[in-house]
C-alpha cells in the first residue's frame, strides 16, 4: 500500500532509529516539506514530530480495537556475555558499565537498549535507560556507584577492582573517552 493511503488512519510505524508509534498520524503533502525544509519530500506529522517519508521503515494499519501506545524511544543494540545477561534478566544487575565512546554518547535517558546474549542471539532483553552516570575513569566509577548494582555479588565484592575492566577496554581508551554506568530498568 502507498503510505499516503494512511491519512488520518490508525497505524503502527517504525523508522530507522527505532522509534515506534501506534496511533493516529497525518501525512503532509510534499509541498509542505518543500516549504519547511527546502526539499520536495512528504512528511509524517505526529503531534509536534515530523518524519521524512524516506526514513520510515514500515507502516501497517492497526485495528481500532487495539490499545495505542506512543513511544518516542531510540533503541540501541549491545551484546552481553551470558552471566551479565542473566543478572540483568533476573534484576540483580541494574547498571551496565561501558566505555563512553561515540556509540554510547548517543544514548539518552529514556532510550531503549536491546541486549543480545553472545551465546544465543535469539535471547534478547530490552531495557530502558533511567540514568547515565559518567566518570573520567573506572576507578572513579567504582568509588561512586554501588558495585552490587554493576554485577558484582556479595561474594565477589571484596575482590572488585577497576582494573577488572581492562579486559574489555584498554586503559588508553578509558583515558581518552571516559566511562559510563548505564542505569537500566527492564522494559
Amino acid at each position: 500500500m502507498k503510505l499516503s493511503s494512511y491519512d488520518e488512519m490508525l497505524v503502527r510505524l517504525t523508522i530507522k532509529d527505532g522509534i515506534i508509534f501506534e496511533g493516529t498520524c497525518e501525512w503532509l503533502p510534499a509541498e509542505y516539506g518543500d516549504m519547511e525544509y527546502g526539499r520536495n519530500e512528504e512528511l509524517l506529522q505526529i503531534d509536534d514530530w515530523l518524519f521524512f517519508k524516506k526514513d520510515i521503515r514500515s507502516v501497517e494499519r492497526i485495528e481500532p480495537k487495539e490499545t495505542y501506545l506512543w513511544m518516542s524511544k531510540t533503541e540501541h543494540h549491545m551484546r552481553l556475555n551470558p552471566s551479565p545477561y542473566k543478572m540483568i534478566e533476573e534484576g540483580k544487575k541494574t547498571v551496565e558499565l561501558r566505555l563512553y565512546d561515540q556509540k554510547r554518547r548517543r544514548i539518552r535517558v529514556g532510550d531503549l537498549i536491546r541486549f543480545e546474549n553472545t551465546e544465543d542471539e535469539t535471547e534478547v532483553l530490552r531495557c530502558e535507560v533511567t540514568e547515565l552516570c559518567r566518570f573520567s575513569s573506572f576507578a572513579e566509577l567504582y568509588n561512586k556507584l554501588e558495585l552490587t548494582e554493576c554485577g558484582y555479588t556479595r561474594e565477589t565484592l571484596s575482590s572488585a577492582r577497576p582494573e577488572d575492566m581492562n579486559q574489555y577496554y584498554s586503559p588508553e581508551d578509558q583515558a581518552r573517552f571516559g566511562v559510563v554506568g548505564i542505569r537500566l530498568q527492564l522494559f
